[in-house]
């Protein structure tokens, strides 16, 4: 019998609460250079056609009007990302307190199934177990997992900070300390793994053509990502303490994700939204006095008034319908392959 994940199993809201405090800090300090911020394009189908979806912390939120897709504009450049995630008080925190406290229940609810449904992907679109790339791997723990599985013969990780860096080798783990753009080795892996990294990056595109470049014709590139048109997002929208920047620049959805892979030299073949935290995050907003669904009686119903009896059976076909906040796509390399 599956055990229902909870946000408690993944994470300590009194310890996101400091979290934040500290966000807010990395944001202000970030925000003292918000002249030199890039205006962009839709980041999936790249055209110059938005309107305003909201503000918020001082970020400007555009939503696309051709393909949907929600992008922060004007946003802080490449190097002030870096600079940013270097010097990030709540990075920091959360790399060293939240995480540790809480990676028990990660492993079980979040790494381990991912891990699996890794593996399963792979045997059902035939790709060779040779060598795996995890990119943006943190502390090592998926990587972990997947190299004890003794499925792939080659497992590495990228992580460009030092710190997670290191104890990916003490985890026994090949690392490549360095930002995915700046990695030369071509052609060698058979699958690629991106866990909620794209949603971070300054040019999606530019980090998936570095994938590409990096995988062997036919190779997988599987990716996961907050999905904008999925329930709590789409509810909540500048309510959600998911949409946030400069930690979250770019909101993809099922159909502008695929668009942007298939430019980029991939064929989707799958997507899928599992999420199982989509009600309890819209309930705890609803709950804390932070969001209304006064004139929602549907919603109502559901997430406070009945919720111990349809709460669960709604998040339930929330994720089998493709409607949940997370999502997944599984992308092939074409044979034609394009440069970096």
């Amino acid at each position: 019998m599956e055990v229902s994940l909870k946000e408690e199993d993944i994470r300590s809201k009194e310890n996101l609460d400091y979290r934040w405090s500290l966000y807010k800090q990395d944001q202000e300090r970030l925000l003292q250079k918000k002249a030199s911020f890039i205006e962009v394009n839709c980041p999936a189908c790249h055209k110059n056609i938005c309107t305003l979806f909201y503000e918020r912390s001082g970020f400007t939120f555009k939503k696309c009007k051709a393909c949907k897709t929600v992008y922060v504009s004007p946003r802080p450049s490449q190097e002030l990302l870096f600079e940013h995630y270097q010097n990030s008080k709540a990075e920091k925190y959360f790399n060293e307190i939240i995480y540790p406290k809480t990676e028990k229940g990660r492993v079980k609810h979040l790494i381990q199934p991912r891990a699996n449904r890794i593996i399963d992907f792979c045997i059902k679109h035939n790709v060779n177990f040779d060598t795996i790339v995890d990119v943006g791997s943190g502390v090592g723990t998926f990587p972990e997992i997947i190299q004890q599985s003794g499925r792939f013969k080659n497992v590495y990780a990228i992580e460009p900070d030092p710190s997670p860096a290191q104890i990916c080798r003490n985890k026994g783990l090949m690392v490549f300390e360095d930002f995915i753009e700046k990695i030369l080795k071509v052609d060698f892996a058979n699958v690629v793994t991106s866990f909620e990294s794209i949603e971070h990056v300054f040019s999606p595109k530019h980090y998936i053509l570095n994938v590409n470049y990096m995988l062997k014709a036919g190779g997988l590139f599987i990716i996961t990502t907050p999905n904008v048109m999925g329930f709590d997002l789409l509810t909540l929208k500048d309510k959600s303490d998911n949409t946030t920047a400069p930690d979250h620049l770019n909101y993809f959805h099922t159909e502008s994700l695929s668009l942007l892979l298939e430019s980029c030299g991939f064929s989707t073949l799958e997507t899928l939204t599992p999420g199982k935290l989509d009600v309890e995050l819209v309930r705890d907003k609803v709950l804390n006095g932070k969001f209304s669904l006064e004139n929602q009686p549907f919603l109502q119903r559901i997430l406070i008034d009945e919720y111990e009896s349809l709460g669960q059976s709604f998040q339930k076909w929330i994720s089998e319908n493709g409607l949940s906040s997370h999502l997944w796509v599984v992308a092939k390399k074409n044979e034609i392959t394009r440069k970096k």
